[in-house]
């Protein structure tokens, strides 16, 4: 008989809690072991939930929008910091703009991306910092590398870097603190608009003034794409895309550095990069589960539990990509590992559109790490193990490499 949620089945928060290294896959086998749906609390208690934690149970969800649409999650938490994208939108609409809004990201068009333009980004980070031996490479390095080459994409200057991480992570979580989500939009909004208006006079090869183009040629007739829109699909691309990438990138480099043998493998054989990058989207994916609610307009049974409208729902990827009854010893970091069809770009009515992007940015700096510093080594694994239970990477990586 299905049951609606009435407690926690443990005394984790998973909004809250940090759960770094192994403590969170704990956590989620420990869940799993009641079923493929199941209750668990967050914001302290305040706000029951149902964790998806099966593989297969996730992969329909992630498909059902009938019962799980995704553009009220969106509606719900990212549109009133962000504005409206077509991630929030109907579906219809959503099937309108999501095309026009993302060119630069399919796969076609990412592939034809030289991999030495983006090498040259990773080039030009390491240079600032080898010399020395040694350094954190977050703030030197991963919260650094996709945030340059997004900005090279859109369109937009670098000259704020340092703070870009915190910029989009204050927009992401507004909820958190209005205040900071507040302040952070206007910075950033304050540094865009400047860079719209120098596009309108002068175009250039960058996904800014492909939508002002777009607009002009008339391919937005039934609804045209304001500035408005244009600032919302700019924080969207900015935080979601950067950050989680940045986030990768650290898991990335925390899995390899803490399995020797799979660092040098990549060291010895560049092709094998590839590989470690799948490996570490199913292992440790940086975005570790995704909020969504049931329908508003009436409940939901699924997989054994009954959800009153509008209840809250985690995706739950990293849980499902470490499910033992599809993916064998799952917690073991491996690179022969085959894996199936991963769950960590959301795959279906709203997958992410960076995906593409994402995989190569994980790969060519991968590479360019192993090149410029095969020598390379934590100082302290444990201590900057990845952590959070939403977005998921590590704080602080201190490393050297003489």
């Amino acid at each position: 008989m299905p049951t609606e949620v009435s407690g926690a089945l443990d005394g984790n928060d998973f909004y809250y809690d940090p759960m770094p290294g192994p403590a969170f896959a704990e956590a989620l086998h420990a869940l799993r072991r009641h079923g493929p749906v199941v209750p668990a609390r967050a914001l302290g208690g305040a706000l029951p939930i149902f964790y998806i934690v099966g593989y297969q149970a996730l992969a329909e969800a992630f498909q059902d929008g009938e019962r799980f649409p995704p553009h009220h999650a969106y509606q719900i938490i990212s549109q009133p910091f962000i504005g409206e994208t077509f991630m929030s939108m109907p579906p219809e609409r959503h099937r309108a703009w999501r095309p026009a809004m993302t060119p630069a990201f399919r796969r076609p068009v990412v592939e034809a991306l030289p991999d030495a333009e983006l090498a040259a980004v990773a080039h030009a980070l390491l240079d600032d910092c080898e010399a020395a031996g040694e350094a954190d490479l977050v703030p030197a390095f991963t919260h650094r590398f996709a945030f340059a080459v997004i900005c090279r994409l859109l369109g937009l200057p670098r000259e704020r870097e340092a703070e870009f991480y915190d910029w989009s992570m204050d927009l992401m979580f507004g909820g958190r603190d209005l205040e900071k989500s507040r302040a952070a939009d206007a910075v950033f909004t304050d540094y865009v608009r400047p860079v719209l208006d120098a596009r309108r006079r002068e175009p250039r090869d960058d996904v800014i003034s492909g939508w002002l183009d777009a607009h002009v040629r008339g391919e937005f007739e039934q609804e045209p794409i304001t500035d408005e829109a244009i600032l919302a699909h700019l924080r969207l691309f900015f935080t979601a895309g950067a950050t989680t990438t940045s986030d990768a990138l650290g898991n990335l480099v925390h899995a390899l550095l803490s399995h020797p043998d799979a660092w040098q493998a990549c060291v010895s054989e560049p092709a094998r990069c590839a590989d470690a990058v799948e490996e570490l989207l199913r292992w440790n994916p940086p975005v570790a589960a995704q909020p969504r609610f049931s329908r508003p307009d009436a409940e939901v049974d699924f997989h054994g539990q009954r959800m009153r409208p509008s209840s809250a729902v985690l995706f739950g990827i990293a849980a499902a990509n470490r499910d033992p009854d599809v993916f064998p010893d799952p917690d073991r970091f491996d690179l022969e590992r085959r894996p199936v069809e991963l769950l960590t770009f959301g795959p279906g009515l709203r997958t992410c559109p960076g995906m593409h992007l994402a995989r190569k940015n994980l790969r060519v700096a991968l590479g360019v790490l192993c090149e410029r510093l095969p020598a390379l080594r934590l100082l302290d694994p444990d201590a900057c193990a990845p952590r959070g239970v939403l977005l998921r990477g590590p704080r602080t990586l201190p490393a050297r490499w003489t």
